[in-house]
């Protein structure tokens, strides 16, 4: 090594701002890209663009490699975003479609680093206070426990127990067919940048007083020199967090389902008008209790947004829509209260989405 560590984070604080970034325990973003090591990032990327060794080294690994297709992962660097180092990766000839070696040579420090993905599959006990669920199209977080069973209705089904993750992260152990690429390619960008490989045991070191790339003690020296966009480390399983199980429609209770119903006609026609295109992500909170207070608010959104300039798919179905919200709000106004809807709102509810469908992008059908 060139360095010693207390040289190498000389280097990284040259350029990532030490105690600053946290604000009563939240990331203030400003400060860190308003600050003079920050500059001096940017600037080291944009002129690290123009560094014609760099086109030149990738020029002749392509030469040299026909069979090894290369990624160039550094074509943001003349934007000034993005990592402190060049990085590229080749795919090797007749390997699965996820085999692909890593290059990356840092222009902060005389360092490169060569290694490839790893995945590794992690069981969890699931979550007991939330889980996912689709339906209708739309994404539901569920404020209860997958093992309740005024939601759930096979709460001691095993599959609903444990979750499998799967994370993915780096190692540096190549294998006999790897290393002829590997072994041509370091000498070259050696004889390039005049640079040496950092090893693993000082690469993975934690950086202190960095709230940047990550937060504050997950930074290590591969991140501040390198890239930020890989996992260094083996994960192990207490750094997983738990999951929450996705549980399958087909798997909840019927009052629960008739919850969701009514919940994805009118929040599926809101989140739509609101985006004016059905070609979204969102997620829905509930806790499986519809609230009187809560559906008249949304009426009230829709019809805000039935009042403002819409696209022609809106305009096209207004008088439905103004139609079936009045029609809802009248049975809104003779149901009960706070709990479950009653079979007519269901009933709306399921005719309506069958006309207004949320998971389509097309206007509301005649039934």
């Amino acid at each position: 090594m060139k360095h010693t560590l207390d040289e190498l984070l000389d280097i990284v604080y040259r350029y990532y701002p030490r105690g600053v970034g946290m604000v009563d325990g939240d990331l203030d973003r400003n400060a860190i890209d308003n600050s003079e090591e920050h500059a001096r990032l940017v600037a080291a990327r944009k002129k690290a663009a123009t560094d014609e060794r760099w086109h030149a080294l990738r020029r002749r690994i392509e030469e040299r490699f026909p069979e090894a297709p290369l990624m160039n992962y550094s074509l943001h660097l003349p934007t000034g975003g993005h990592d402190a180092c060049y990085s590229f990766a080749i795919h090797l000839p007749g390997a699965s479609r996820d085999r692909s070696l890593w290059f990356q040579v840092s222009f902060l420090a005389p360092y490169y680093i060569i290694h490839k993905s790893c995945t590794i599959d992690i069981v969890k006990e699931t979550r007991k206070d939330f889980f996912p669920v689709i339906f209708q199209g739309l994404h539901f977080q569920v404020d209860g426990s997958p093992f309740d069973p005024r939601l759930v209705s096979n709460p001691d089904d095993e599959r609903l127990k444990h979750v499998t993750i799967e994370r993915h992260y780096i190692t540096f152990d190549l294998l006999p067919d790897e290393r002829p690429y590997a072994e041509w390619i370091a000498r070259e960008i050696e004889a390039t940048f005049g640079c040496e490989p950092m090893p693993p045991e000082v690469g993975t070191l934690l950086v202190p007083d960095l709230a940047t790339p990550h937060l504050p003690g997950e930074n290590r020296l591969y991140d501040c020199l390198f890239s930020d966009q890989h996992t260094w480390v083996k994960p192990s399983p207490s750094d997983v967090p738990a999951p929450g199980v996705r549980v399958d429609p087909s798997q909840l209770t019927e009052p629960f389902k008739a919850v969701l119903t009514v919940q994805a006609a009118l929040f599926g026609t809101l989140l739509t008008l609101e985006r004016e295109t059905k070609s979204f992500y969102a997620v829905v909170g509930t806790d499986g209790t519809l609230r009187k207070e809560e559906m008249l608010r949304i009426l009230a959104e829709i019809r805000k947004h039935l009042d403002l300039p819409a696209t022609p798919r809106v305009i096209a179905a207004k008088g439905e829509l103004e139609a079936s919200m009045r029609a809802f709000e009248t049975l809104l106004a003779a149901w009960e209260g706070d709990g479950a809807p009653s079979d007519a709102m269901v009933a709306w509810a399921s005719n309506f989405l069958a006309r207004w469908d949320v998971d389509e992008n097309e206007a509301p059908r005649d039934a």
